[in-house]
């Protein structure tokens, strides 16, 4: 759990700094299975230091639970046989 969450701050400080480098315009985030590798306080933060980046952020999850903080925030996406659907 400790170094994933040190990992994840060095991307997100990455991205900040390339923000701040590239006038504001930071990079795209994929983080795939992100929330499997947190806890409830730590998901909390990952999800407010997102918000407050500013940057479009991708993430994968097989259990929508570790997501509900971002219920009415988020755009929620199913892939099921190739479709995509809203979820």
């Amino acid at each position: 759990g400790e170094q994933k969450a040190l990992l994840i701050g060095l991307v997100l400080a990455h991205a900040e700094l390339a923000g701040e480098r590239r006038d504001g315009a930071v990079p795209i985030l994929l983080l795939d299975e992100i929330a499997a590798h947190l806890d409830v306080d730590r998901r909390a933060a990952l999800f407010a230091e997102l918000g407050r980046l500013g940057a479009q952020c991708w993430m994968t999850g097989t259990d929508r639970q570790q997501f509900s903080a971002l219920e009415g925030s988020a755009l929620f996406l199913s892939v099921e046989d190739g479709r995509i659907t809203p979820s």
